[in-house]
């Protein structure tokens, strides 16, 4: 089992590999927190084209962001379509967060958020009902620049088939400290985004497409010792069989020579002489008859 520092090493090569195929992403301030909160809840396990085409619909569909934390879950799950991934779930909890932070600050701007340090932000929104670690986590970390690690079902996805995490034994808040003590602030954000990336393009949903991914190479998921084999044994075949079809011709005339002189040393069997011929056709048979 990997040990922490470990677990530390192999964060830092996991964000060199993936700068190096998807590149540094610039950190572009939040000038709006609601609308990035509503981005955020929206983003887990969907495209970043079908967030931004969602967030158009609700903006298209509703007067402002008031408008939707007033409006009912059925209505906004129609908005953002049938096939938006989690929509049942995430029209229910936009507006429940939306309504109660409405109810404890009465506005829908947030500058609340710039009298609250880092820790008190986080701590907030952590409090307020159906408001996942994740979710909290992301408003603290591009609010307020708060040190934060989120890790929502696609971070959890991507770090677990990597062996860095275990989503099906550790709850979502301790995989997130244990990733802010293993990340450096300055890296954290980075490699956050990098892993999203991954997890859009390559490391999808379901069964992944490892094909695509950078990792394909050091991933124990994608890396099984029955595919290897499998790997290996398809590479060595067509080698084996051309070998077979056509063989060395220093081999071949050996082989002949060799069964020549086995030929020559070999005696023939019941070899019978001219005087044992004459002596049996002398001999009476036991019946009285003659040969």
């Amino acid at each position: 089992m990997p040990t922490f520092t470990d677990k530390v090493k192999r964060l830092e090569r996991i964000r060199l590999a993936l700068r190096r195929r998807y590149g540094d992403e610039p950190r572009a301030p939040v000038t709006h927190p609601v609308e990035h909160a509503v981005r955020t809840i929206l983003a887990e396990e969907a495209t970043s084209d079908a967030v931004e085409k969602a967030v158009e619909q609700l903006r298209r569909h509703f007067i402002d962001w008031n408008d939707l934390r007033v409006s009912r879950p059925r209505e906004i799950r129609e908005v953002l379509g049938a096939t938006f991934p989690r929509g049942g779930y995430k029209a229910r909890v936009i507006p429940r967060l939306l309504d109660q932070v409405f109810k404890q600050h009465n506005s829908m701007v947030w500058d609340f958020l710039e009298t609250m340090g880092k820790v008190e932000t986080r701590g907030y929104f952590e409090k307020l009902e159906e408001v996942r670690p994740f979710v909290a986590a992301t408003i603290a970390r591009d609010c307020i620049g708060a040190h934060a690690f989120p890790v929502d079902n696609d971070v959890a996805r991507v770090l677990g088939r990597l062996a860095i995490v275990d989503p099906a034994a550790q709850p979502e808040a301790d995989m997130q400290r244990l990733l802010e003590r293993a990340v450096k602030s300055n890296r954290a954000f980075g490699l956050h985004r990098l892993i999203k990336h991954l997890a859009e393009q390559s490391c999808v949903v379901g069964t992944p497409l490892c094909g695509k991914c950078p990792l394909r190479r050091t991933c124990p998921s994608a890396l099984r010792p029955g595919k290897r084999k499998a790997r290996k044994k398809a590479k060595r075949t067509p080698a084996a069989k051309r070998k077979a079809k056509k063989p060395a011709k220093k081999k071949v005339a050996a082989k002949k020579a060799k069964t020549k002189a086995a030929a020559k040393k070999a005696k023939p069997k019941n070899k019978t002489t001219p005087g044992r011929k004459r002596a049996a056709a002398r001999k009476p048979r036991r019946d009285g008859r003659k040969k």
